[in-house]
């Protein structure tokens, strides 16, 4: 087949939604700051703007963009872990959810320096996570969220969703666990691996647990 049959073949591919986008380049960027019981200032990779976290007391975290310009992005449990994206226009707390389990919560910065969260990525991955073992919908108390690493750009992140317990309808299966790679704009799944296909496919990621200090 010529280069432009093989071009045309995979435009009608990934149009039928077959192939996988190829993976981003690089390695991916794992680095997280723990949120415990002292107070703490993480600032962004471009250094333009931290998160400013309340400690134990006070598990707020608040977003500074520079002098009086502070705004609320919410409060977390004690402890957990904070990652910015490489690109610094987001960031993700690995919630401990009172250690019942990690909660992956995502967040990003908009034009008037504001942290909006969304849940977008983690229902998806904790979807898909369901699929896999032919559940429909999953209990929240059934699967934990956490939050891996980034690719370099910032552009994917990467989430590993797990069973916790069982605790409704949905009967888990083979499918213990699994790791997507996610756009955090729109929350789509680019990339979905599962148990040791996962550790081999990104063995750089930070595979112990990741909420603990």
């Amino acid at each position: 087949m010529t280069g432009r049959g093989l071009r045309g073949l995979a435009a009608l591919l990934a149009v039928a939604g077959c192939a996988p986008e190829p993976s981003a380049e690089g390695a991916p960027v794992s680095a997280s700051a723990p949120l415990e019981m002292q107070p703490a200032v993480i600032q962004s990779p471009a250094g333009t703007m931290s998160v400013v976290y309340g400690g134990g007391s006070d598990p707020t975290l608040l977003l500074s963009a520079g002098f009086m310009r502070r705004s609320r992005a919410g409060e977390v449990n004690v402890p957990s872990r904070l990652s910015w994206s490489p690109d610094s226009r987001r960031f993700y707390v690995n919630d401990s959810g009172a250690a019942a389990g990690s909660g992956f919560r995502l967040w990003t910065v908009n034009a008037r320096a504001q942290a909006v969260e969304s849940a977008a990525v983690r229902e998806a991955v904790t979807a898909e996570l369901g699929r896999r073992n032919g559940c429909d919908s999953v209990p929240a108390p059934d699967a934990a969220t956490s939050g891996m690493g980034w690719s370099p750009d910032g552009s994917r992140v990467y989430v590993r969703a797990e069973i916790r317990r069982q605790t409704g309808a949905c009967v888990w299966k083979d499918v213990r666990s699994i790791v997507a790679a996610a756009d955090p704009e729109s929350g789509r799944l680019i990339e979905v691996a599962q148990g040791d296909e996962a550790r081999r496919r990104w063995p750089t990621l930070p595979w112990d647990p990741v909420t603990g200090p």
